[in-house]
């Protein structure tokens, strides 16, 4: 298990709501893990990652009772809008393709456990509260992670590849291509790398020095303009750049 000093505004989030957690009966741990832990945390860009493990699958009722928990917390400040919250029952903890309740930022819906976010609590995660290990939640296998990384870059992100719209939007634009060099370490060296150090791998994918710095200043919180034309360049060079990425990872071959 890590430890951490988070940010104080960050730090007073995560206390308000682990409190509140810790209250119920049917919570077995909360768990924060992501960039908070990593060092690598961007108020102006990370989430503000948590997992909670509990007994039973909220019913409607549970989701509704965690959904006021939520909105209370969010009354009270701080950095709210970037809490991502995942509830998981004990039960279906090992399983990367059920659904679970998922508080995102302002609203709730549904997410998966996958592979990698079981992957990077074990490697760098912390209790708010409850026992570490959190139980059921093994360490993950390195060529089952690999599997599930080379899946998801020649399937979900080939398929965002081909989304004309997506393109013109930051945070798409973000999001994907640093994708490209963190699937790349983790498929030939097993490493998990952060996102600020997947931006500096950015030019080995052909992406230009321009964008990368696009890329970073959002990250770092500093304004970048962007006009509506230069916004069309940038999403067709974006694209075409993605979909070479994804084929360069897709030569890598499965594990």
């Amino acid at each position: 298990m890590g430890t951490a000093e988070f940010p104080v505004e960050v730090a007073g989030l995560l206390g308000r709501l682990r409190e509140r957690l810790a209250a119920r009966a049917d919570v077995i741990g909360v768990y924060v893990y992501g960039s908070l832990m990593t060092g690598d945390y961007s108020p102006a860009a990370s989430d503000i990652d948590v997992v909670a493990l509990v007994r039973h699958e909220p019913d409607e009722a549970t989701v509704r009772e965690l959904t006021e928990l939520h909105e209370a917390v969010a009354k009270t400040g701080g950095p709210v809008g970037q809490l991502h919250c995942l509830y998981v029952a004990a039960g279906t903890a090992a399983d990367p393709e059920h659904l679970c309740t998922y508080w995102f930022g302002d609203r709730m819906t549904q997410w998966q456990l996958k592979l990698l976010t079981r992957a990077e609590l074990a490697e760098a995660g912390v209790a708010l509260h409850g026992p570490w290990p959190p139980p059921g939640l093994d360490p993950v296998p390195l060529a089952d992670l690999q599997a599930a990384v080379y899946t998801e870059s020649v399937g979900y992100w080939r398929q965002v590849s081909r989304q004309r719209k997506l393109w013109l939007q930051d945070t798409w634009v973000d999001h994907a291509l640093v994708a490209l060099p963190r699937a790349e370490a983790l498929l030939t060296s097993g490493d998990m790398i952060t996102k600020g150090e997947a931006v500096k791998r950015l030019p080995g994918f052909g992406i230009p020095a321009a964008l990368v710095l696009q890329i970073r200043d959002r990250r770092d919180g500093r304004p970048v303009s962007v006009s509506g034309p230069g916004r069309l360049v940038r999403a067709v060079r974006a694209r075409r750049l993605m979909q070479r990425g994804v084929a360069r990872l897709s030569r890598l071959g499965p594990p």
